[in-house]
């Protein structure tokens, strides 16, 4: 059966409120920007400074505008997530368990276990293994172990994702374990983050 318009306009009102309130307060900024230019003297002299601010809110107003999410993209969470008999208060609750659960992954995302089950997600993309000794070694990848190794002070440099830093901290990590474990990496394997590095870097860091 059809969805009523007048329903899907009582649902949507108040997002749509939001909208326009945004619209509004952009004009009403752009307003007070014509209106600044059109009534300048020389007795103000604060007003470069004023108008700089104001263009400068207005580039970023302008900006959030353009990341604001879209009726229509309400419109189709809403199919996803609320039902046909959702009210106002709701729809408020569920975006606030949204945004709730995605700041929940944001915090997850950066403990280190979470870090490690990335690196070991892009190492099997890889055939099992990130060689850092070429250039063209994936960055997301090297940026990773960067962090990785900094988390058990294998590594002091910036989390840029650089393979050449991300060779030397790799290189330098395997280097000093087969001073404790000789042999434990062979020679050719110097510079390739396998299995066996990955599983050093994770008992590095349960001892730590």
């Amino acid at each position: 059966m059809p969805e009523d318009p007048n329903i899907t306009v009582a649902r949507f009102n108040f997002k749509q409120a939001i909208v326009v309130a945004i619209i509004t307060g952009l004009t009403t900024l752009g307003g007070t920007l014509l209106t600044m230019q059109s009534g300048k003297s020389d007795d103000t002299p604060d007003f470069n400074n004023d108008l700089e601010d104001c263009q400068e809110q207005l580039q970023q107003a302008s900006a959030s505008l353009e990341n604001a999410i879209t009726i229509s993209s309400l419109r189709d969470i809403s199919n996803i997530y609320f039902g046909q008999d959702a009210n106002e208060q709701a729809v408020k609750n569920t975006i606030r368990e949204l945004i709730s659960t995605s700041e929940l992954y944001k915090k997850d995302s950066q403990h280190y276990m979470h870090k490690l089950f990335r690196l070991k997600k892009l190492m099997l993309a890889n055939g099992g293994n990130i060689n850092v000794r070429v250039s063209n070694a994936n960055k997301e990848a090297c940026g990773l172990i960067q962090d990785l190794l900094k988390g058990i002070e294998y590594y002091k440099g910036s989390i840029d994702g650089n393979v050449e830093s991300t060779r030397v901290a790799v290189e330098d990590f395997q280097k000093k374990l087969n001073n404790f474990t000789p042999g434990y990496f062979e020679e050719q394997n110097i510079g390739i983050v396998g299995k066996k590095t990955f599983n050093a870097i994770l008992e590095h860091y349960e001892r730590s």
